[in-house]
């Protein structure tokens, strides 16, 4: 199995990225507040980190096309969601380019195998060993064996009801601001060239030890549009270009008070403490700590962002899954250093 990083953007995750994006305001705030929440000064982060994500993101506005199909796939939308389809998009391009050519019961079938807990369904390997939906009634059956949320039901039926219309509608508006992705990334020229360049380590970052867990050769991206995230999939990946700014405190041997304050911070936060306390009992994924908290699993996401920066969990991915584990070296050392500096 080989990793190549490619220095550069993909497109089409870009632009689905992008897309996401309705408010830059709004998702301003929304970053600050986030970067706060993981004691890392979000105002003065954004300041020093995010003048060029922010003129990528405006210049992409700018130039988008408003499609009708838009708000069908980001209205009130999980990140879950968006990341499934996003993996639908990434991972079968040729589906993206060509919809017209799909097989509607083998996009189906491809689509109806990304929801599925292979942890809990082990007899389910690949696509080929799904049941039968190829009929509404048995689809029906095999959606209540699904960890969805009920709101958003409705939408994942939609997709496996009618996978090629949907792929089209997709394909459209991908189509349709693509052009605006272009003039977003030539606007950030110069300093994402810089960004592209500088040294990024996928393995302090966990991204080799998740990766080689899917046996296959991966080609990962860096990103811009989400630019603090780490996406692994089974053949492709995705590198915030920011995500190593959050590690440099980590590298530095000064800053094991700012590491402290950080980690203290995120105790405090009563969902932080109990998901920690739920993966104390055993590994679980997004959804199963969503259902057990009663949490979001999109909160759950969020929640888990900052958890991970804090270095409280690692991730695990056995059959397709991204299983999230205690991190007990790091919390023993949190201790330790808490310690060290209190009594």
């Amino acid at each position: 199995m080989s990793i190549i990083l490619k220095k550069e953007l993909d497109p089409i995750y870009e632009t689905l990225a992008l897309l996401s994006v309705e408010n830059p305001d709004k998702w301003r705030e929304e970053v600050i507040r986030e970067l706060g929440s993981c004691g890392l000064g979000g105002e003065i982060f954004y300041q020093k980190h995010f003048t060029v994500i922010e003129k990528y993101i405006r210049t992409f506005l700018k130039y988008k096309v408003k499609t009708p199909q838009e708000e069908f796939f980001y209205k009130d939308k999980s990140n879950d969601m968006f990341f499934w389809i996003t993996a639908l998009a990434v991972e079968n391009r040729e589906y993206v380019d060509h919809p017209e050519t799909a097989n509607p019961v083998k996009l189906r079938r491809k689509m109806a195998y990304y929801l599925v807990d292979t942890e809990k369904n082990q007899e389910i390997k690949t696509e080929d060993d799904l049941p039968d939906i190829s009929e509404d009634e048995a689809l029906l059956d095999f959606m209540d064996t699904l960890s969805i949320k009920s709101e958003e039901m409705w939408y994942v039926l939609s997709w496996l009801r009618k996978p090629v219309y949907r792929l089209q509608q997709l394909s459209d508006m991908l189509k349709c601001n693509l052009p605006a992705f272009e003039k977003a990334r030539e606007s950030v020229k110069k300093p994402l060239e810089k960004l592209l360049q500088k040294k990024e380590d996928l393995e302090e970052t966990g991204y080799t030890k998740i990766a080689e867990s899917c046996g296959k050769d991966h080609l990962v991206y860096m990103s811009l549009g989400i630019p603090l995230a780490q996406i692994i999939m089974e053949g492709r990946g995705y590198q915030g270009v920011l995500l190593g700014y959050l590690n440099a405190g980590k590298r530095s041997g000064n800053d094991a008070r700012e590491i402290v304050i950080r980690q203290a911070k995120s105790l405090s936060d009563k969902s932080k403490l109990d998901i920690l306390c739920d993966l104390k009992r055993s590994k679980k994924f997004n959804l199963e700590l969503a259902e057990s908290l009663g949490l979001s699993p999109s909160t759950v996401s969020h929640h888990m962002n900052s958890l991970l920066i804090c270095d409280f969990v690692t991730v695990e991915k056995r059959d397709g899954k991204v299983y999230y584990c205690l991190q007990k070296e790091s919390i023993r050392e949190f201790l330790k250093n808490v310690e060290e500096m209190l009594l």
